[in-house]
């Protein structure tokens, strides 16, 4: 990519977007105070923020059908912090325009950045494994016919969300939340008491009122590991970790239930040392599940974008639909310019957001 003044060149497949929200999250605090210790990463540059919506400014030549459309996208590899970005645009999502009836950016992104990761994760595992087994079977040639969570659900697009079945999907389930008081955390217990499941939690203190708000049924301190273990042992049929546990918290096999299922969200932390894509590989991901061991699999939301973008698509409009009719309880915590996200990384490191998501309005001055 060449600058030409102030906006580069654009590749034939590339757009330019003109950002009007963002999102900074707790998985941008920690990629940042990791760059600050590592000597490979710490003089290099690099921006926050992991999803954005915002509005085609320029296209590629093979792009023009793109000029002036709304869209959204996931960034893998931050950068939404900007004023513009330039994506391909097969990571781009089109989006209806804004009109008093519809949802405006910061609730898209909050949505992106948030209920996004708890509903697809939920549909995928209440959704009866008959339906998804051979797509399964096919993309991961090692899994097992027992295996008893699908790759990815299929139910928003149709409108016949398992979640918001009348039949409450998860009724007479314990479902454990660990790291319940983030955003992801609390868009986890609002869907799955939706479904009718008990909801444990899982937490530090000072995300417990939060926690209790949107109405978790019990929470334990996070470090009081003994107190947990003996409270849930053996009683939880299902347990997401979004705190993204590279260790795997022989804690969490202690409190499932015999054929329990464990889903790890890569959403509010990074697994591994941050490393630049390479331009050969783009945004190239694999499958937006990864099995870890017949109990276990790792969600992310990246790879479930590039999987099936259309489905993505999809269900992002679907939540779109639940926010607009109140199923959904979406929290936003403050809508803050560029000059105050330095503010923002201190407030959601002190667990100050109060559960809600930090909207960046990169070209808004407040």
């Amino acid at each position: 990519m060449k600058a030409v003044g102030s906006f580069p060149t654009l590749a034939k497949d590339q757009v330019l977007i003109r950002v009007d929200a963002t999102s900074f999250s707790t998985r941008d605090c920690l990629e940042r105070l990791r760059r600050f210790s590592d000597k490979e990463l710490k003089n290099s540059v690099w921006v926050p923020g992991h999803e954005i919506v915002g509005r085609v400014v320029r296209a590629g030549t093979n792009a023009q059908s793109w000029l002036d459309k709304r869209i959204a996208a996931l960034l893998p590899y931050g950068g939404g912090c900007s004023q513009y970005v330039c994506i391909d645009t097969k990571i781009a999502i089109a989006l209806p325009e804004e009109t008093d009836t519809l949802i405006d950016s910061n609730k898209v992104v909050a949505l992106l950045s948030t209920y996004m990761t708890a509903y697809q994760c939920l549909e995928s595992v209440i959704k009866p494994k008959e339906e998804k087994i051979a797509e399964a079977l096919v993309k991961e040639k090692d899994w097992s016919p027992n295996y008893a969570i699908p790759l990815i659900a299929n139910y928003a697009g149709q409108k016949k969300s398992a979640l918001f079945a009348e039949k409450k999907p998860l009724s007479g389930k314990n479902v454990l939340i660990v790291g319940a008081g983030n955003p992801v955390g609390l868009a986890f217990v609002d869907l799955a008491k939706t479904a009718g499941a008990t909801v444990c939690t899982l937490s530090h203190r000072a995300h417990l009122n939060p926690i209790r708000g949107i109405g978790a049924h019990f929470w334990y301190e996070l470090s009081e590991k003994a107190a947990w273990e003996a409270e849930f042992g053996g009683k939880m049929d299902l347990i997401i970790d979004t705190v993204g546990d590279a260790n795997n918290d022989p804690s969490f096999y202690k409190v499932m239930r015999t054929g329990g299922r464990l889903v790890r969200v890569h959403t509010t932390s990074c697994g591994q040392k941050y490393l630049p894509p390479q331009p050969e590989q783009g945004f190239q991901l694999f499958n937006s599940y990864q099995r870890i061991n017949d109990n276990a699999i790792n969600y992310d939301i990246f790879r479930s974008c590039n999987d099936d973008k259309k489905l993505f698509a999809e269900d992002l409009a679907y939540l779109q639909d639940l926010l607009q009719i109140g199923k959904i309880n979406l929290k936003i915590c403050s809508q803050v310019g560029l000059n105050a996200v330095k503010g923002e990384f201190e407030k959601v490191m002190a667990a100050k957001t109060n559960g809600g998501v930090v909207v960046v309005r990169p070209n808004t001055m407040m």
